[in-house]
């Protein structure tokens, strides 16, 4: 099985569970020709670079998935056929283009996990020096009953 990455955009016209429906069933698509989705990002509406179908405005999604090329014709086949869906694109992603995106995804991790660690470690430092006053003020009174 390959890896498969695909963008929609769609109608911008339509709400949002209609957006989530679209994007539910291209989910079931892909399912159920033997693929598995990996990832569904949702971009939101963006400007268009040109005018498609007369609209200037699109809401983007990503899938990532797995699956065979029978499984990529009939995702685009019901894209085609879907009238919420004006643009589609599917590329398969090569060995290295993907351990670059699990590289970074994992690098992003690490980073977010060391950001939270040194603001706990400052949220400490902050609450230590208090403490410490407040140990001070406490230890004259002791010594002068």
């Amino acid at each position: 099985m390959m890896n498969y990455e695909s963008i929609i955009i769609l109608n911008p016209t339509i709400d949002e569970a209609e957006s989530e429906k679209v994007s539910q069933r291209m989910q079931e698509v892909i399912a159920s020709n033997g693929g598995e989705v990996q990832k569904v990002e949702k971009w939101g509406k963006r400007k268009l670079a040109y005018t498609v179908h007369k609209h200037k405005k699109g809401e983007y999604v990503l899938f990532q998935f797995t699956g065979e090329a029978a499984t990529v014709a009939e995702l685009e086949r019901n894209y085609r056929l879907t009238d919420a869906v004006i643009k589609f694109m599917t590329v398969r992603l090569e060995k290295e283009a993907l351990a670059a995106q699990q590289a970074a995804a994992l690098a992003a991790e690490a980073r977010a996990a060391a950001e939270a660690e040194a603001a706990e470690a400052a949220a400490n430092a902050e609450a230590a020096p208090e403490a410490e006053e407040e140990a001070e003020e406490e230890s004259p009174e002791a010594s002068e009953e």
